[in-house]
């Protein structure tokens, strides 16, 4: 009887191949991190990606974040603080520093508002207790702005948002959302969440009143 010759088992290169697709697939979804002048951001968290990261944090010159949103539900900024990173806007809080994201929308919807809100505790929304704000008691860098948005709305409590709207953000197009971040006290790693609007049926009507039971 004739003996098979030993060799490679079947498939073997097909399996090769779909391991070296995983590594590089899982390679190109490595989250991006950047520490620029004392802050470390990073979009490990997912639902965008960080591009790119310059500036120092002051008025004159914030820190300019270039996004891509690809997920219609939003997604999680995170940042740290270096402890000797200081106040760069001229505010009373320990920590503090100027913001400009430029948000490319690469989700499948148009926006027609965006929401920003802080957490300290991944989950639970920041408190007056956390130190953590939007520069809370201060007019350093107010008001917020956008160039995609005609209405800004802070909120100080019971947690820390901003709603920007009336304005409308079509598929491939970029806003610009401008703000200031605080610390009261040291904080380790910290969260910003960014959530779209997504259009609803209905007139413009029941969309104003939509946002304004959220």
């Amino acid at each position: 009887m004739m003996r098979r010759k030993p060799g490679r088992p079947p498939f073997a290169n097909a399996s090769m191949v779909a391991l070296l697709l995983q590594a590089t697939l899982c390679f190109t979804a490595k989250a991006a991190s950047f520490s620029v002048n004392g802050v470390t951001f990073s979009d490990r968290l997912g639902g965008f990606v960080l591009e790119k990261v310059t500036g120092e944090g002051s008025m004159d010159d914030p820190f300019l974040l270039v996004e891509r949103m690809t997920d219609s539900n939003g997604g999680t900024l995170s940042f740290h603080v270096e402890p000797d990173f200081g106040n760069r806007i001229g505010s009373a809080h320990a920590t503090a520093f100027a913001v400009i994201k430029v948000i490319q929308n690469a989700t499948e919807l148009p926006w027609n508002s965006f929401e920003l809100e802080l957490q300290s505790k991944l989950g639970t929304p920041s408190d007056y207790g956390d130190g953590l704000s939007f520069a809370q008691g201060s007019d350093a860098g107010k008001p917020f702005s956008s160039d995609g948005f005609d209405q800004v709305t802070l909120m100080d409590e019971p947690y820390d948002r901003i709603q920007f709207d009336h304005g409308k953000v079509p598929i491939g197009e970029r806003v610009t959302l401008r703000f200031v971040l605080s610390e009261s006290i040291p904080l380790g790693e910290v969260y910003l969440l960014q959530r779209p609007g997504k259009p609803v049926a209905g007139s413009p009507a029941a969309t104003d009143r939509r946002l304004a039971t959220r």
